[in-house]
């Protein structure tokens, strides 16, 4: 006897023959697949079916069934079981019959089975721990055995169907009514809710490895689980953010113990520690955490529609009053049109239309949870958004922070020996990394085990390659030059530039909380031609106050999404703030761009954010331009301090000759470099280093020759000693 290839388990062919026979039973059309007799045609023996024929029919039944038919629908006993009784079953008058010839098939398969096993077996099992699990009722347990079987073998259809025709062969083959099955296979039903049956209403793959036996742990475990607890870190580890946002969090979370939904937030740059943060909150409250799983247990990663079922499970099943979901790496189920749950569960008859599924399912929350994401908040939709009861966007980790990662980590590789407490702020201070570089650089440097001399450089080659590769640097890139000098710059203005570092440095040393009536502030303009002295001012300022200078350029502002410009702002002033640095806006031209000549109304809002945060800003801000006359008065008015850097007078020219040379001048050659007009000290620099790297000896004749050149290179527009925008 042939039986079933895929699922050759009793369990698994008595149930196919119950649903087949029921469909049978119930179908008023011909057969136009034969595939659709292979219940009965693959677990018996074609000799038995001749022999069932054969009693059932009369020869001159037999020889008027074959009359005016064409020779290939004319029954042949040489022929298949599956075609015999397609040919059988297609001749109306035969019905009857054929009813009861299949009805005698049907037992013999039967009864063949009874002498198998007849234990428990694990397919059915495994569909009891879903029906438990999903809280199914008895008609959609039997639906989504009906449609595994179909989906896993040969149980098929009599001919080929539409999508819509499916719910009422389901109808037939379960012998319940089309209304009662149809009802049972709406969007908002258990089955599609948790993703059982896709939107055509075949079996999910979702959970395909836990019914073939492949995932072996319990259903619940693979959509969610409770959080091992482990490398919680302590409370005070989070500082400002726990003094910030803590009470808050905390009143919410013990104010809501089984009162309904509560959604928290937790965005913003990739490790920054949002997801320790939530586990170290969970702790802190006494909660149990339960993680909604990200990968299943052959490290795939799992699916938006799988995460969905795991959310919607963990949230009907853990305690509501001591329980806290948290919703890992959400960006793919939070994100808007463009990609992510609006998309994937959208339109042409899914799940639900765009943001209403992810809505629903905020909603219906149970269980307080916080979603972690890296998505910018504006690429969340409106509507996902308001439903958030509280948000924290995390910035990037102040060296402070980074510190605290550096000990913790040290502390927990036992690598103490080898970094010792001295090292920590400077190697925090230069590496701009999150807590994952962080420990991935120290697992590495454990790993190689270096001699002591040798873990600087260790550090050093492990973290300039992670920095590269993530795209950020280390702070010594901007390093003040060797060789710098106040001495010799032209800077015009009523303040000298002393005046104004010793400014800076009483600022940075006060508290700025005064009753003065105007808040104190320190904003600074710096303005002039390129190579001036503007850039290296700011290092200057940086290398004397003793405070890291975090720099902005143009593009790490502007962006094509509206409304991200101004988000970027923001966070600059917030990185500045939280570092205690100064914040240097390098080539601000196209960001304080006068609003006069606005074409476009986010040119008028950047402006409006960046004085805003000027205002109130608790810090020292620099902002660098080529282009004085083109910036918005308003602005203007907000900088404590505007220095004009100039071209060099003839006095500069000498000074920086002589000092980045080191050589002195005849007095024809000093009649010479007068006479080279529209030079900054950057010019000095260049032509230095263009001469170094020749390689040979160099005269004075060579470098002004050289200078004279970088002078002819100037823009037009300076020519007779007017700067741009001057």
């Amino acid at each position: 006897m042939a039986t079933f290839k895929l699922i050759p388990q009793t369990f698994s062919i008595r149930k196919i023959l119950e649903y087949w026979y029921n469909m049978v039973c119930n179908l008023n059309e011909e057969v136009r697949d034969n595939d659709f007799f292979d219940p009965i045609a693959l677990n018996i023996a074609q000799e038995q079916v001749v022999a069932l024929i054969q009693a059932a029919y009369t020869d001159k039944e037999l020889k008027e069934m074959n009359e005016d038919r064409p020779r290939r629908y004319r029954l042949d006993f040489t022929d298949s079981v599956q075609e015999m009784l397609t040919c059988l079953w297609n001749v109306p008058s035969s019905h009857d019959k054929c009813l009861l010839l299949l009805k005698a098939a049907r037992n013999i398969v039967l009864a063949g089975l009874a002498r198998r096993r007849k234990e428990k077996e694990d397919l059915e099992a495994r569909i009891d721990e879903l029906q438990r699990v999903l809280k199914l009722s008895d008609l959609e347990r039997e639906i989504l055995t009906l449609a595994y079987l179909k989906e896993e073998t040969c149980l098929s259809y009599p001919r080929r169907v539409d999508t819509a025709e499916v719910p009422m062969y389901f109808a037939m083959a379960l012998n319940r009514s089309y209304s009662e099955v149809l009802a049972t296979l709406e969007p908002t039903g258990r089955l599609r809710k948790f993703n059982v049956l896709d939107e055509d209403w075949d079996f999910s793959r979702a959970y395909g490895g836990f019914m073939n036996g492949a995932e072996k742990e319990a259903i619940e475990r693979r959509f969610y689980r409770k959080a091992d607890g482990k490398d919680v870190l302590p409370w005070s580890f989070y500082g400002a953010l726990a003094e910030r946002h803590g009470t808050m969090l905390k009143r919410m979370l013990e104010a809501n113990k089984g009162k309904g939904p509560l959604n928290i937030l937790f965005y913003g740059a990739p490790g920054t520690g949002k997801s320790s943060f939530a586990r170290t909150l969970a702790a802190e409250m006494g909660f149990v955490p339960f993680e909604i799983c990200q990968g299943d247990s052959n490290g795939r990663n799992m699916s938006a529609e799988s995460r969905m079922i795991g959310i919607q499970l963990c949230n009907e099943q853990v305690d509501t009053t001591d329980s806290l979901m948290i919703v890992d790496e959400a960006d793919e189920l939070l994100r808007d049109s463009d990609g992510g749950v609006l998309a994937l569960f959208g339109k042409g008859g899914g799940k639900s239309t765009e943001k209403g599924v992810v809505n629903s399912i905020l909603d219906d929350m149970r269980v307080p949870a916080i979603w972690i994401s890296n998505t910018p908040s504006y690429r969340i939709d409106e509507s996902v958004r308001r439903r958030f009861d509280y948000s924290i966007c995390f910035e990037k980790l102040s060296t402070m922070q980074r510190e605290a990662i550096w000990r913790n980590v040290v502390g927990k590789l036992e690598l103490g020996e080898l970094i010792g407490e001295p090292d920590i702020p400077s190697l925090a201070a230069k590496y701009i990394t999150s807590a994952g570089g962080i420990s991935l650089v120290l697992e590495n440097v454990k790993k190689l085990n270096p001699e002591k001399k040798d873990v600087a450089k260790t550090i050093a080659t492990l973290m300039k390659q992670h920095c590269q590769l993530m795209g950020t640097d280390a702070h010594g890139k901007f390093a003040l030059a060797k060789d710098y000098s106040l001495q010799g710059l032209n800077i015009k203005g009523k303040v000298t530039p002393e005046q104004i570092a010793v400014s800076v440095e009483n600022y940075l040393a006060g508290d700025n909380e005064d009753d003065s009536l105007d808040r104190p502030r320190m904003n600074l303009l710096l303005w002039g031609p390129p190579g001036s002295g503007k850039t290296e001012f700011v290092k200057y300022l940086g290398e004397r106050t003793g405070h890291r200078v975090i720099v902005k350029m143009g593009s790490d502002i502007l962006d094509k999404y509206v409304g991200q410009s101004e988000q970027n702002i923001r966070s600059a002033f917030r990185e500045a703030e939280a570092e205690k640095a100064i914040l240097f806006f390098d080539e601000i031209d196209g960001l304080l761009r006068d609003r006069a000549g606005a074409n476009h109304s986010w040119e008028v809002t950047q402006v409006n954010e960046l004085m805003q945060q000027m205002e109130n800003f608790d810090g020292v801000m620099v902002a660098a331009t080529n282009f004085f006359k083109s910036l918005d008065p308003a602005v203007m008015r907000r900088f404590t301090f505007k220095l004009q850097f100039d071209f060099l007078d003839d006095a500069g020219k000498l000074h920086f000759f002589e000092h980045m040379f080191r050589s002195k001048l005849s007095g024809e050659e000093s009649e010479e470099l007068k006479k080279i007009p529209l030079l900054c000290p950057g010019d000095f620099r260049t032509v230095r280093q263009s001469l170094y790297y020749l390689g040979a000896a160099v005269s004075n004749a060579d470098r002004l020759a050289a200078l004279r050149e970088e002078s002819a290179l100037k823009p037009k527009e300076y020519a007779g000693g007017t700067s741009i925008g001057f």
